[in-house]
């Protein structure tokens, strides 16, 4: 029975444009929900890239604090050292000056009561005890002088190593720098995703046309067979 053909191919078309709609939009649910997924995922991986970072920062510049501190400290008792360093070398310069001027007085007064006062010999021994004192007096505050250099100096390359770390965490710095390229990767690569995903959406709704008809020539290519088998079937029974 032809009608029934009809009929069939009729029901397959239909059946076959609500099943192309049906799947359609599943597709596209399928496609929007996984382009959230992939947002939410960027978001959660921004919230902990940041707080791992602000943990790191808080952590280093606390660190750095107490160097800075330690430093301080270890400065000052330094200088309290090297103060009382110099006082004990003033005393004891002072008291070698004394013990010299005594020997010198004592080597003259010797020299005057044994008739032999002027004696060149003798004037050379005591300008070279006298000159050898104040030689050693300078070169022990050269020595000094090169030692509270060398404890400035290196105060400063350290103050100057943690500053650079500090500012390492300020805007500008290369951490800060960093942080800012890692969040453009993700950022990057969340938009990339996303772009890959409105091009699947695309696709979909460039095809709607060949879809639905796929669809509907199919569905009714099915009904038209079915619909022919029922027919040919009624015939058989109704003989």
């Amino acid at each position: 029975m032809l009608w029934m053909a009809a009929v069939g191919a009729g029901l397959g078309a239909l059946f076959g444009a609500l099943s192309t709609s049906r799947k359609r939009k599943q597709e596209k649910a399928e496609i929007e929900k996984q382009k959230e997924n992939a947002r939410i995922q960027y978001e959660y991986g921004k919230e902990y890239s940041d707080n791992l970072f602000n943990i790191r920062k808080t952590e280093s510049l606390e660190n750095l604090g107490m160097q800075q501190r330690n430093l301080d400290t270890q400065l000052d008792l330094s200088f309290d050292d090297y103060n009382s360093n110099l006082l004990a070398q003033a005393f004891g310069a002072q008291d070698a000056r004394i013990q010299t001027s005594s020997a010198i007085g004592e080597s003259i007064a010797a020299e005057g009561a044994s008739g032999t006062r002027g004696n060149a010999s003798n004037e050379m021994i005591r300008s070279y005890v006298a000159e050898g004192l104040e030689r050693n007096i300078d070169i022990q505050n050269k020595q000094n002088d090169n030692y509270l250099n060398r404890m400035i100096k290196g105060a400063d390359m350290s103050t100057d190593a943690i500053n650079r770390e500090k500012a390492s965490w300020l805007p500008g710095g290369y951490r800060i720098q960093e942080k800012q390229s890692q969040d453009s990767y993700n950022y990057n690569l969340y938009q990339l995703g996303k772009s890959n995903f409105d091009w699947q959406t695309k696709q979909i709704n460039d095809n709607t046309f060949l879809d639905y008809f796929t669809g509907i020539t199919g569905g009714a290519s099915s009904g038209f067979n079915l619909g022919s088998n029922f027919g040919d079937y009624w015939k058989q029974v109704g003989k």
